[in-house]
């Protein structure tokens, strides 16, 4: 018994030393692939590099370079998401997969597989590679970034800054700046601040309409405003000026400030949210996109000098344009609407103006010299009966210059016409009572559409079709008090459809 248990501990202890064994093969299916030469050679930038210290956008950079021309068929159906993606942090795998997906993506076949593959792709672009220049490289970005958005919404955000920062970066022309809606937004919004500080160069409806597109409320939409512009106009620059006097006595802040800008100089980093590497030393420069917004670049640093809102600016705007608003259509007899909520020193400024400027309006109105026209008819008879006695005495005198009806011809006022006219007026106006006069390309277009008739003439006789209509609601605003063609395509307002067909349809032209 002994001798057996002897030998269990040696069995035991032979079994406690450990010796090479043999790893089985995987199975068929489960076999690593052969990693294609070039794959392996950009993996091994990584530790062949005189830089240890290398960053992972100058990895990126240099394993671009190296890879920029390479195409792979490997199939991989994987789905890869990753923040901040580079070749280093893909599997060979899914690193085989990019690589198949970039090459059907040159060729205009672009399939949504994740985050990371677009990302790369970007990445790729804002390097240049595979590009002739940067102008090369912003269409193919602009178009992958088109196509790409309608099958992945989410990666639009990231995109839209990137576009944006690729042609300041590159400094290629502002006008593309302005052709997605968020740059057409920003230039309206600089547009609109650079009149409002250089006011005095610019007329009263061109401030007024810088002051609409920075507030929330829309006046040039009002009811109101469409039919006394000018009053209105007047009035909004009152009461802002009067809000400036208010902001400089009481309140530390300017209300330019705090109503429509602030200027401002920041720091930015291009390309924060992406993978870059500038591909050498940063030249320093200035990338003017408008005269109140400029990137600078120094020593590699960015700034960013722009006029940028405070928050709730554009609320605190609306809140005095709807409130001012609001408290003259009971002067002139306008549909009320809801006002706003008003501190008490707004309302009491708005009110004041108010009140200032009726009163100038009717002091003015009672100054003005009315003219009787209802009298012309006698004194131009006055007229000629003095000017039959003048005639008279010539003759007496024996001067016969003149007959006696070429004398009062020649000596009548220039501002009373012969009596046979005088006569002849009122027939006119009975014809054309109410009726503007027109030139005959505005009639012709305003009997196009009354009768739903083509408008291809005016673009064939070299017209502005906009124009036309301006032209039109200008002349007719006198009659209607009110805009009577609107939209695009222009039609007639129904209201008025009738009363300008009777007019211009039916004898009365």
């Amino acid at each position: 018994m002994a001798g057996k248990g002897k030998l269990g501990s040696v069995q035991r202890a032979l079994r406690m030393i450990y010796r090479d064994e043999r790893i089985p093969p995987p199975p068929e299916g489960q076999r690593p692939q052969p990693v294609p030469k070039l794959i392996g050679a950009m993996r091994s930038l990584v530790t062949t590099s005189c830089d240890y210290w290398q960053s992972r956008a100058e990895l990126f950079l240099k394993q671009a370079r190296l890879m920029a021309e390479y195409e792979d068929d490997y199939v991989y159906h994987g789905v890869v998401n990753q923040y901040f993606p580079t070749y280093d942090s893909l599997s060979d795998a899914e690193l085989r997969g990019y690589f198949t997906w970039r090459t059907a993506v040159r060729r205009g076949q672009i399939e949504r597989r994740g985050m990371s593959y677009a990302s790369l792709y970007v990445y790729e672009l804002l390097h240049l590679i595979s590009c002739v220049d940067a102008q090369d490289a912003y269409e193919k970005l602009h178009d992958f970034c088109a196509a790409y958005c309608a099958l992945d919404p989410q990666m639009g955000r990231y995109i839209a800054e990137w576009e944006r920062e690729f042609i300041v970066y590159y400094g290629l022309s502002p006008a593309l700046l302005v052709e997605s809606e968020e740059g057409e937004a920003r230039r309206r919004m600089d547009d609109a601040i650079s009149t409002i500080l250089d006011r005095a160069e610019h007329a009263a409806e061109e401030v007024v309409a810088a002051v609409c597109v920075l507030s929330s409320y829309r006046l040039e939409r009002s009811k109101l405003y469409r039919a006394h512009t000018d009053d209105v106009n007047v009035l909004v620059l009152r009461v802002l000026d009067r809000v400036a006097e208010y902001y400089g006595k009481y309140r530390q802040v300017s209300a330019f400030a705090d109503l429509i800008a602030v200027p401002q100089t920041i720091p930015v980093r291009l390309f924060a949210s992406a993978v870059f590497q500038p591909s050498g030393t940063e030249q320093d420069r200035v990338y003017q996109m408008h005269p109140l917004r400029r990137y600078e670049c120094v020593m590699g640093y960015w700034t960013l000098h722009s006029y940028e809102r405070a928050d709730g600016a554009a609320q605190r705007l609306g809140a005095l344009l709807r409130g001012l608003d609001a408290a003259l259509r009971a002067h002139y007899g306008i549909a009320e609407i809801q006002p706003p909520k008003l501190k008490q020193w707004q309302a009491k400024i708005i009110r004041e103006e108010i009140d200032a400027f009726v009163a100038e309006q009717r002091a003015a109105e009672a100054r003005r010299v009315h003219l009787d026209f209802s009298q012309l008819a006698r004194i131009r008879a006055d007229a000629d009966v003095t000017q039959e006695r003048l005639v008279v005495e010539e003759e007496e005198l024996s001067m016969p210059l003149l007959s006696p009806s070429q004398g009062k011809a020649a000596a009548l006022p220039e501002i009373f016409p012969p009596a046979t006219e005088v006569a002849a007026q009122p027939e006119m106006l009975s014809a054309a009572e109410g009726a503007a006069e027109l030139t005959a390309s505005e009639l012709r277009l305003l009997r196009a559409l009354l009768t739903d008739g083509d408008l291809a003439w005016v673009r064939a006789e070299g017209l502005m079709l906009s124009v036309l209509v301006d032209g039109l609601n200008e002349k007719l605003y006198e009659d209607f008090a009110d805009t009577v063609i609107e939209g695009d395509p222009p039609t007639v307002v129904p209201d008025y459809l009738d009363e300008l067909t009777a007019r211009y349809l039916h004898g009365s032209e």
